[in-house]
């Protein structure tokens, strides 16, 4: 058991360590080495706060948008409402995400970068992880049974269910990280004494627009 948490503890922080050169791993390396998470702010929860406040806040910088997270606090508040929205995220895709955004492939509408725009943006990436992974899936039992028996393809099968029951299992561990109060489907400002966060008030649309679709993995 103590060799698995030092092995974590290895992998965060060499995760933390190269967080730049993520952004340049393909999406389906940075799911299959990458670190969790939630996994990452239980084995390191400074270390790892403070690198994803780096990632977003320098995105958020580059694009310079006229409607963006501008405030310390907000900023902090996002980086935990979208470490609790998507606990499978490993830090690698996080760092995918945001080179996305500052290439452009990922483009919100209206010059406009606050929290929901981020939340429709991090679904977006997880739905084309999930297409890919699917798809490969479907490639797997295609050519199959050319080489398989029946019972031979049922375990396989098998293993790739357990597989998926054991990611399941990994995110429910981070119910005990604190979650960031959400009413009516809106990220709500935690409050904290003598901080007032900054706010334009201001509605807009947010629909994400991918300006160029990566080939499947």
């Amino acid at each position: 058991m103590q060799n698995k948490i030092n092995a974590l503890a290895r992998q965060t922080e060499a995760s933390l360590q190269n967080i730049s050169a993520a952004s340049r791993m393909s999406p389906a390396k940075a799911w299959a080495e990458g670190t969790n998470v939630l996994a990452a702010f239980r084995m390191n929860p400074a270390h790892t706060e403070a690198t994803l406040i780096l990632l977003l806040k320098e995105t958020l910088n580059y694009l310079d948008y006229s409607k963006s997270i501008t405030a310390d606090r907000d900023v902090l508040d996002a980086v935990h409402h979208l470490r609790d929205t998507f606990p499978a995220m490993k830090l690698e895709e996080w760092a995918i995400i945001m080179h996305r955004l500052k290439t452009g492939e990922y483009r919100p509408g209206y010059e406009r970068l606050k929290l929901p725009e981020l939340v429709d943006i991090f679904q977006q990436y997880e739905g084309e992880r999930a297409a890919v992974r699917e798809g490969n899936w479907n490639e797997l039992k295609k050519h199959a049974p050319e080489r398989l028996n029946d019972d031979q393809l049922d375990s396989l099968y098998e293993n790739y269910k357990k597989r998926r029951e054991a990611e399941t299992k990994e995110l429910q561990k981070g119910a005990d990280i604190k979650r960031v109060p959400v009413k009516n489907g809106r990220w709500e400002h935690i409050p904290y004494p003598n901080s007032q966060p900054e706010r334009d008030g201001e509605e807009g649309g947010h629909g994400v627009q991918s300006v160029h679709t990566p080939p499947g993995e």
